[in-house]
């Protein structure tokens, strides 16, 4: 809004104001329209001068005027110009019916809170909001990269601070230091973050949004076979001649004769494990489709853990796979390491391909000297704990087919063994012959 003239008699100039010396007493130099410039021995200082509406209160009725004084800023800091674009914001607010002091007293409050409002904040507030939703491996993998990529450079800025620039070098940042793939799935997350800042009215654009261009270009993806049948003997050899850790070791051979996935398998805790059932039931938190999920133990899997548990059962709650890594539990990457350094440029999460490719390709020979296969596909997919595509059989078909499958993964635990020795597959197990498909 622009002063009227008859508001404006008295203007300043930048002279004026840059000449103008304290005196033993406070004075105002008015520049109109209720903006004036207070010189004091401390310093000179904006101020806006207004009379606002006030209600009588003896009877909340007759309306009355109050003169108020409401400091806008300090000169030179300041300029003229810029008070007088502050006086002109804050005769709109008076315009308006409001306040300029309490419209003032709230922009700082809101500065304050916005202030507080840090990306370390949000982004811890986020990885909670998210923890229910999602595996444990994942939480796990998402609280690391915010960790190591986004908090060293983000975490104590007010989230509203942080613009695509800054966004750019903290993930620049962590190219430079080799981690190409985390910084992409870093930027994933940072956006994911900004976007529940936004939610939440604490924040109003997303600077992680449109900055992959400025990112490395993805680095090529290297697959890695999973083991196949014929590897497993030289394998358990390597594994047993090895100087790896007893824990490595013992979530190696576990991958191998269960099929969990490593994630919910290396968090595991001492109090899954039942050992005179012969079951490790994972709770639903720990697996990908949230619902838990019992896996029978065959006899050499009990004696891995029997084996493992002196050094590192301390409790019911402790870690079966322990380490002294921040999580308290071996690392994402440890067993892919480990098998790289036996030989076997494969993946840990290979053993549940080699698993599920060996359940069916399994067969016995029916009265009529046909092959037939030896499990039926509901007891491997059970196992190995995937959706069934069918949603209608899905929601009928309750049974985990836990029975069936205790002597289905001991006759693959007995297959690695008679693998490792040279010798023949195991003989079927008596639940299969003969085996009638389900309708």
């Amino acid at each position: 809004m622009t002063v009227p003239t008859a508001m404006a008699e008295k203007l300043l100039t930048d002279r004026k104001c840059e000449s103008a010396k304290p005196k033993a007493s406070p004075y105002r130099l008015s520049d109109g329209g209720g903006l004036g410039l207070r010189v004091k021995p401390t310093g000179k200082f904006w101020e806006f001068r207004y009379r606002g509406r006030e209600r009588d209160r003896s009877t909340d009725k007759r309306p009355g005027r109050k003169e108020t004084t409401v400091q806008i800023g300090r000169y030179p800091a300041t300029s003229l110009a810029e008070a007088r674009k502050l006086r002109d914001k804050l005769r709109a607010t008076l315009d308006r019916g409001d306040d300029p002091a309490v419209a003032k007293r709230v922009e700082h409050a809101t500065k304050r809170r916005h202030s507080a409002e840090t990306f370390g904040e949000i982004a811890k507030e986020w990885l909670e909001h998210r923890q229910p939703d999602i595996a444990a491996v994942t939480h796990e993998r998402n609280a690391g990269i915010v960790r190591r990529i986004l908090l060293p450079k983000l975490g104590n800025l007010p989230i509203r601070a942080i613009d695509p620039t800054a966004m750019i070098s903290t993930l620049r940042a962590g190219e430079k230091k080799g981690l190409r793939m985390s910084v992409r799935r870093a930027r994933i997350i940072a956006s994911m973050i900004f976007g529940h800042a936004i939610a939440t009215g604490r924040a109003t654009s997303n600077p992680a949004r449109d900055v992959t261009k400025a990112l490395a270009k993805r680095p090529e993806t290297t697959h890695y076979a999973a083991l196949q049948a014929e590897q497993i003997g030289p394998f358990l050899t390597a594994l047993d001649a090895s100087g790896a850790a007893a824990v490595t070791k013992a979530a190696l051979l576990l991958m191998l004769y269960t099929g969990l996935r490593d994630g919910s398998l290396r968090g595991a805790r001492w109090r899954e494990i039942d050992f005179e059932a012969a079951k490790w039931t994972i709770p639903a938190e720990r697996m990908k489709r949230r619902e838990e999920h019992s896996v029978p133990l065959p006899r050499q899997a009990i004696a891995v853990l029997r084996e493992l548990a002196p050094a590192t059962d301390r409790g019911s709650d402790s870690y079966i796979f322990a380490s002294s890594g921040k999580a308290g539990y071996l690392a994402e990457n440890t067993l892919r390491i480990a098998l790289h350094r036996l030989g076997f440029e494969v993946t840990a999460h290979g053993f549940r391909s080699l698993l599920t490719d060996q359940l069916y390709r399994a067969k016995y020979e029916d009265e009529d000297k046909k092959l037939k296969p030896l499990f039926r596909s509901e007891w491997i997919e059970r196992q190995m704990h995937h959706k069934d595509p069918n949603e209608v059989r899905a929601a009928y078909l309750r049974t985990d087919f836990y029975e069936e499958r205790v002597p289905m993964m001991q006759w693959w635990a007995d297959n690695c063994d008679a693998l490792k020795a040279g010798k023949q597959a195991p003989a079927a197990p008596g639940n299969v012959i003969p085996m009638t498909r389900a309708a």
